[in-house]
């Protein structure tokens, strides 16, 4: 069992060097976050794996040895050998085939159910027709019969579209529940560098509990968001500002940006920090269990 996990895990890193570029952070963000959830990457080899994309992401410098088995790697992750190896192994091909075997919806065949009842109902038409020549009257009976094959189609083929429907719905995957946002228990300190901002999140994200932030640059932002409440979303505000608040919120000031990130033996976050002069705070990413995290919220 501890074998087929690890092929899985494996199997899980090759395809996602094949298919993603490391430097982009929103890449890396989403497979973490999903990570995150599903709690793929485990073993040794795992935890080097997501830590060498968030340092690649991150713009840090980085050994260019496999993740795997230690020799070079053009791509900085895997190196070719590994990824030819397992991509093509006969657990990855059975992966594959298991997988598009699955992927085929099964729709009742009601083909065979409706012949028969045509072929019965045509069966009970042609005999009414006989009984209605010789005897010329309509048997109430077999119209009674009639009906009732036509209701019993009718609630059989209702029957099967509902266990359908049913199954559909149970395919779709659940969802982490709404959670409040979380914001700072700390008062706002004005800051004039960005060593000044980089204290300041240290006091909410301290590197002893897990934490890593790291500086990326100078930017700017909207000044109406720092003037959100705390645990605001930006986005759901910004939908609903009138014209007269709109002038004044989409100025622009200069912030410092940084990139945090959180990571465990199960567990992987990363967001990204803005800090304004007056030592407000924006968030952005996985750090909000729940909650859209592709959107900014007030901090602090």
């Amino acid at each position: 069992m501890a074998d087929d996990k690890l092929r899985q895990e494996l199997l899980y890193m090759v395809r996602l060097t094949s298919k993603y570029d490391f430097s982009r952070m929103e890449v890396v963000e989403g497979i973490l976050r999903l990570e995150n959830e599903r709690q793929i990457l485990g073993s040794v080899f795992g935890k080097r794996f997501k830590t060498r994309i968030f340092d690649i992401a991150a713009g840090q410098a980085v050994d260019e040895n496999c993740v795997i088995c230690g020799q070079h790697a053009d791509n900085k992750v895997i190196c070719q050998h590994c990824l030819s190896t397992i991509g093509e192994s006969d657990y990855a091909k059975n992966k594959i085939k298991n997988k598009e075997n699955n992927k085929k919806l099964r729709i009742p065949d009601f083909k065979k159910l409706i012949d028969k009842i045509k072929s019965i109902s045509k069966q009970d038409k042609t005999k009414e027709e006989i009984k209605e020549k010789v005897h010329d009257r309509i048997s109430l009976g077999r119209v009674k019969r009639y009906v009732q094959g036509i209701l019993v189609f009718c609630l059989t083929l209702i029957l099967f579209i509902q266990i359908w429907i049913l199954g559909l719905w149970l395919s779709i995957p659940d969802y982490n529940p709404t959670e409040e946002a979380r914001v700072s228990s700390n008062q706002v300190v004005p800051v004039e560098s960005a060593d000044d901002a980089y204290a300041q999140l240290l006091l909410d994200f301290p590197e002893e509990e897990g934490y890593t932030v790291t500086y990326s640059r100078e930017d700017a932002d909207y000044v109406g968001r720092f003037l959100l409440n705390p645990g605001d979303c930006c986005l759901e505000i910004e939908d609903n500002l009138t014209d007269e608040e709109r002038y004044d919120y989409f100025f622009k000031e200069d912030v410092y940006v940084f990139y945090i990130s959180y990571l465990e033996e199960n567990t992987g976050k990363v967001g990204i920090a803005e800090v304004n002069h007056a030592g407000s705070i924006l968030i952005e990413g996985s750090f909000n269990d729940g909650r859209r995290t592709d959107s900014f919220y007030k901090f602090r």
